[in-house]
């Protein structure tokens, strides 16, 4: 998988508001909410 400049963008954003580059991947790969993109991700074995 290739990383666009908004997702780095995007994570240095999450890293200054404290929180962890998981969440630019759950926002990045779902388009729904932070707990329903987690169980979408760890379905499709992304974090496995």
């Amino acid at each position: 998988m290739t990383r666009s400049p908004a997702q780095k963008s995007a994570c240095k954003d999450l890293k200054r508001n404290g929180q962890s580059p998981a969440i630019t991947l759950k926002a990045t790969y779902t388009p729904t909410s932070n707990r329903a993109g987690s169980r979408s991700l760890y379905e499709r074995g992304l974090f496995s």
